[in-house]
Order: structure tokens, then sequence, then C-alpha cells
């Protein structure tokens, strides 16, 4: 899924002129993917409940591979937009049964050390997704990269069937009974706003990022980019190392770790056109903040309902899907009107309400039992 998101922004130069279309409408190949995953993960949250996370992933992936196999023979962009919303609607699937498969392990430790792999390859993702829809797209065209993705899907499948059968929960409920728990679990609710705000703030100023760096240090406009690797290297550590951090301080404070981390970066960045290399640290203290407190964020969520853990994940798949939908426009129209000095702090206020909502909503850790001293008997001489 992550390869599938960067690629297309690879290629969205190439479709444009091929098709003759106006690059401002072939990007809304973007939104045709994203918009999906944010309106219908709800709807299909509750599937891997009732049915099985395994039964769900291969759904998810069959469509997924044949909707990024119509991309490849698609005539026109109105068809793609079409095929790439199918391909939004199997990520709606995949996504909240990947996590959820991740949550049905006993342990927080166990829950802690997956979530944190499975949020590892979506920075990797940033790494090899643009050079390898870059290399494809030149060495046989824009319809390449969508035929790569379907190969990718269907390896991904094979993959799936392989896992041992799963069993639904023991009393599932109806779709509409188990929607409606969600909307009126308050907790939940509290932690998806946070989900919301963060990557509203996260993903709103990340997209302006290599603009950042061409106006402060006049860097190219086609090497902009490779500040972008800083994110992908820095995100495979922080959430590799997210895992074994929720197994020792606990995923709140994990969560509240990578939110100061974000939030006090952000805010320094604006100030940092004095020297690009401590530009490029801060904006790795930004990366690194985001990706080491998203997977704890999840095994909150995750440990929420057992019963209705996917319903959980998916909710919060959607709110997270939503800001980044919202966030680029207000950050974007900030930039706009006040420029960087202001789009800093602005996202650094947004992170600072974040944390203080997380610090009230999350879970804390239950009091460890108290110790029983066994006094010793005495003796009692004859």
């Amino acid at each position: 899924m992550g390869v599938d998101a960067y690629i297309v922004a690879a290629v969205l130069p190439e479709i444009a002129e091929n098709l003759q279309e106006p690059i401002e409408r072939v990007g809304l190949l973007a939104s045709a993917y994203a918009l999906p995953m944010a309106i219908l993960a709800p709807i299909f949250g509750p599937l891997s409940d009732r049915r099985g996370r395994r039964y769900a992933l291969r759904l998810g992936l069959a469509i997924f591979a044949a909707a990024a196999a119509a991309c490849v023979v698609a005539p026109g962009l109105p068809l793609l937009l079409v095929t790439r919303a199918i391909n939004g609607l199997g990520a709606a699937i995949i996504l909240p049964a990947a996590i959820a498969k991740a949550g049905d392990l006993p342990t927080e430790a166990e829950r802690g050390r997956a979530i944190g792999l499975l949020g590892a390859v979506f920075p990797l993702s940033t790494l090899i997704g643009l050079p390898i829809g870059a290399a494809l797209t030149i060495g046989a065209g824009w319809r390449a990269p969508f035929a790569f993705i379907a190969l990718v899907a269907l390896v991904a499948l094979a993959g799936v069937d392989r896992l041992p059968a799963d069993h639904p929960t023991a009393q599932p409920v109806r779709y509409v009974d188990s929607l409606r728990s969600v909307a009126r679990d308050r907790r939940a609710l509290s932690i998806m706003v946070v989900t919301f705000l963060w990557f509203a703030g996260a993903f709103g100023l990340f997209v302006y990022v290599g603009e950042f760096f061409h106006r402060s240090f006049g860097i190219p406009t086609d090497r902009v980019g490779l500040a972008y690797v800083v994110v992908g290297l820095v995100g495979i550590i922080a959430a590799r190392t997210s895992g074994r951090f929720i197994a020792t301080i606990g995923p709140r404070r994990t969560v509240l770790t990578g939110l100061a981390l974000f939030g006090g970066a952000v805010f320094v960045l604006p100030l940092t056109t004095i020297a690009l290399p401590l530009a490029v640290i801060v904006f790795a203290i930004w990366a690194f903040g985001t990706w080491f407190g998203i997977p704890a964020l999840n095994t909150i969520v995750a440990g929420l309902s057992e019963r209705e853990r996917g319903s959980r994940l998916a909710y919060n798949s959607s709110a997270q899907s939503l800001s980044n939908v919202v966030g680029p426009i207000v950050t974007g129209a900030i930039i706009a009107n006040w420029g960087f000095g202001v789009a800093g702090p602005y996202t650094s206020l947004l992170a600072l309400c974040t944390l203080a909502l997380a610090w009230r909503v999350l879970p804390r850790p239950a009091p460890a039992p108290p110790r029983v001293v066994t006094e010793p008997r005495p003796i009692i001489e004859t």
C-alpha cells in the first residue's frame, strides 16, 4: 500500500503527457485513492471481526490486485480515476485487518513489536516507491508501475493464504451495532481525535517541506526530494525502536514522547534557515518523533476492545486519512498568507494541543498489585 501511494507521485508527469491531461487533473489520482480509505474504512472495519482477519486480508488484496491490473489497461483518465478509487477500497479493507491481526497477539509487548514492524514498512516505502516508479516509467512507460503493484499484491495474497486460519470473535455483533458501539465509546473517539490532530499537523506541513528547503537553501526542485530520504531512514529506525519502548515504558509514555519530539521539532524548523545540516537534523527529529509514537497509538487502539478491534482500528485509519485531506489544505493556506514562519508555530501549537489531549485521554497503565510481605513465624520453645 505504501509503495502504491509513492509510486503514483513518480508517474504523474508521464501520465499527464501521455494522456494529454493537465497535471492538476492527473493529481486527482492521489485523492481518488485516499478518499475511499477515509470514507469506507469504518464500513469495512467490522468485516475482520465477523469473518476473521485472513478473510478480510484476502478480500482486500484481491480487490487491490484487480484494481491495479485495471489501471494498466485504463484507456483514459476517467477510468483510471475509477480504478484508483477501487484501489483505495481494497486498502480500506487491508489496513485495519492487518493491524487487528497484530493486535490479536496475546500480550501488549508482542502487539507493540508487531505493530511497530507494520509501522516501519510505511517509511520504508518512501525509500523504494519513488525510485521504483521512476525506473519502471523510464524503462516501460507509466503503466509499468501499476503492473508492478498488481504483482506485489498477488505475492502478498499468496503470503496471506499461508497464514494459519483465524477465527472471528466468539460472539460477532451486527454491523450497525458494531459501528454504534464505536460511536458511543468516548475514549475511543477521543483517541481518534488525537490521531486526526497529529496527522493534520504532521502531514499538513510534511507535503510542503520540499518547498521549505527550496526557498530557504536554494535547492533545485528536482533534488529537493532527497530530503524525504531522511524520513524513510529515520522512520524505519523509529518504528522499530518504538516496539521495544512499548514493551518497557508502555504505549502511553511512548506516544507522549513522540508527540513532544514532533512538536518541538516543527517549532524550531522555521528557525533553521541559517544552516542546511541543522534543518536536516531538526527534520529528522520530527520524523523520529512521529514514527516513534504512531505504532504505540495504534497499539492502544488495538487494545481498546478485543471483540471489536477491527472496527476501532478502521475508525482510527479513517481519522488518519481525513487528516491527510484536511491538513495540507489548512497548512497550505497559512503558508500562502504568512509563510513558513507562521506555519511552524501553528503546527507546534497543534502538537501541544494534541499532547494535552493525549495526556488526558490515553489509558494509564494499571497499578502493580501490592506486594505481600510474609512475616516469619515465631519459633515457640517447649
